[in-house]
């Protein structure tokens, strides 16, 4: 007959001829194997800061109403865009600056360092602008630390908006 390891053997006890013999047979001592101890769960490591920005400019009670998006790249970059459907002057692309602040200190300012913002803003004749982009050499989000600041865009005289740019999270 054959036992499987994990079978329960019964007891036999039998005589011999010689009446004080008795042999009890359990099958042997039977181990239970050793099995791994369940490994610990993982730590997973902490999420990477977002590498993905944006200030909304709602209408009121800013004079413009769009979108701007800050997308940080593998190759220490920050792509820049966004939309406006209304609040700028068609032919004024020049006189606009946009500026992020952390309090009233100004962190960086956002107009190409040859001051040719037309090559980049098309304002349309009802105040809309076309989507732009430009790519900014730094890394605006992780490091030089744009997120809970404001983004402020204005004019020489006047404020257009000013809005909080926050993380852009997909969760």
């Amino acid at each position: 007959m054959e036992f499987d390891d994990n079978m329960m053997l019964p007891l036999i006890i039998s005589a011999g001829e010689n009446i004080n013999e008795y042999t009890i047979s359990s099958g042997g001592h039977h181990h239970h194997p050793k099995y791994p101890k369940h490994p610990k769960h993982p730590r997973h490591p902490k999420f990477p800061g977002p590498k993905r920005a944006f200030a909304y400019f709602p209408s009121p009670p800013d004079i413009t109403k769009g979108v701007v998006v800050f997308w940080e790249t593998s190759k220490n970059n920050t792509l820049v865009y966004g939309q406006f459907s209304k609040g700028f002057v068609e032919g004024e692309e020049d006189n606009y600056s946009f500026k992020v602040y952390k309090g009233d200190q100004e962190l960086v300012d956002l107009k190409p360092k040859d001051d040719d913002l037309d090559r980049i803003l098309k304002i349309n004749p009802n105040g809309s602008t076309d989507l732009f982009l430009f790519v900014f050499n730094d890394t605006l989000i992780s490091g030089v630390g744009i997120l809970d600041t404001d983004l402020v865009i204005s004019t020489s005289d006047s404020l257009i908006g000013k809005d909080r740019i926050k993380p852009l999270t997909c969760w």
